[in-house]
């Protein structure tokens, strides 16, 4: 049988109704995940190891790097990891860990639920059930399994938090479904360097990114004054469809080439979920790359800023971060 650590870190999967008011909290969740789902027994040897037990909005860097601690200690000993974790940054720490986790052999799967696991109607006993069982496949991959899906970590996004569909992977297809029987799509499961050894990383904490979001009434002076007085040390700004910015009224180029000049690399997203970053295609893009920018391409949001907080952190900048962020890693993006 293979090994499984799962990994506890909190969310709803893990949380009760609290006094006064009923909402959902995190507790102290001291019976084993195993007694309220028996079948996982059958699929893996399973121990469980507690990294933190947070509402995932609490989320923070150091949290993070506790998630990187524990899995490297842990990563020669097991066949696989389940990271039982919040669904509002769920993403976020997937995303990071396909960066930090360099030449990753095992399965890391992260897992969670839209409905406590004390609930009879809740989603958390089939995302467990899911995510051991791909934990003890051959799938070299750090992923998210949620109702029925695999997804690559750093191509998912959240997209609902009233359906137990909550998760997607717009820009690439799924790594396995589950149905009447699991369907591995091969293809899209990544290569790892025969031989090469598994190298962890942390993020950096001082690391600051500003993220500004386009809409019609945005007022740049605001960005201007943060990027002057703050120790600002990278720019992502969510832009409109294929990354267009404002570029008349209200035009955010003056800033892009203020960053430039700073040495401040400026990260281009779209609001838009599916599709690709191009700046060549329109003016307000064109007028974009010319001040400086770079494209995400089909990066996740999740992705591209856990992306540019790793190159930051490993201390790349100037040309060498540019080219960096512009390179597929981790399978984050689509050449």
């Amino acid at each position: 049988m293979k090994r499984v650590l799962l990994i506890h870190t909190g969310g709803t999967l893990g949380m009760a109704e609290g006094k006064p008011d009923n909402s959902l909290k995190p507790v102290q969740f001291q019976e084993s995940v195993v007694n309220f789902v028996p079948e996982l027994k059958q699929l893996a040897e399973i121990e469980t190891v507690f990294a933190f037990n947070i509402d995932s909005a609490n989320l923070t860097v150091r949290h993070i790097n506790k998630l990187v601690e524990v899995i490297k200690e842990n990563y020669e000993f097991y066949d696989g990891f389940v990271i039982i974790h919040g669904t509002d940054a769920m993403a976020y720490s997937g995303s990071a860990l396909s960066f930090l986790i360099e030449n990753n052999s095992k399965p890391i799967i992260l897992t969670g639920s839209q409905k406590p696991l004390r609930h009879i109607r809740t989603d958390a006993r089939l995302n467990l059930i899911n995510a051991v069982e791909f934990a003890t496949m051959d799938i070299p991959e750090i992923a998210i399994c949620f109702n029925s899906k695999l997804m690559r970590a750093n191509r998912a996004t959240k997209v609902s938090s009233g359906d137990f569909d909550a998760f997607d992977s717009p820009n690439f297809p799924l790594i396995a479904s589950v149905g009447v029987d699991i369907v591995v799509n091969n293809i899209c499961i990544g290569s790892v360097k025969p031989h090469g050894k598994t190298v962890f990383r942390f993020l950096d904490p001082a690391i600051n990114i500003l993220v500004l979001k386009t809409f019609p009434a945005i007022n740049p002076e605001i960005y201007f004054t943060l990027v002057n007085n703050q120790d600002i040390d990278g720019v992502i700004i969510e832009a409109y469809a294929t990354g267009n910015v404002p570029i008349l009224e209200n035009t955010l180029i003056p800033l892009i080439e203020k960053c430039r000049n700073l040495n401040i690399p400026v990260l281009i997203t779209s609001q838009a979920k599916k599709g690709r970053v191009n700046l060549k295609l329109y003016q307000c893009g064109k007028e974009a790359m010319r001040a400086g920018a770079l494209s995400a391409y089909d990066m996740t949001f999740e992705s591209a800023i856990t992306k540019l907080h790793y190159l930051l952190s490993i201390g790349l900048n100037g040309d060498e971060l540019r080219v960096f962020l512009s390179k597929n890693l981790s399978g984050e993006l689509t050449v």
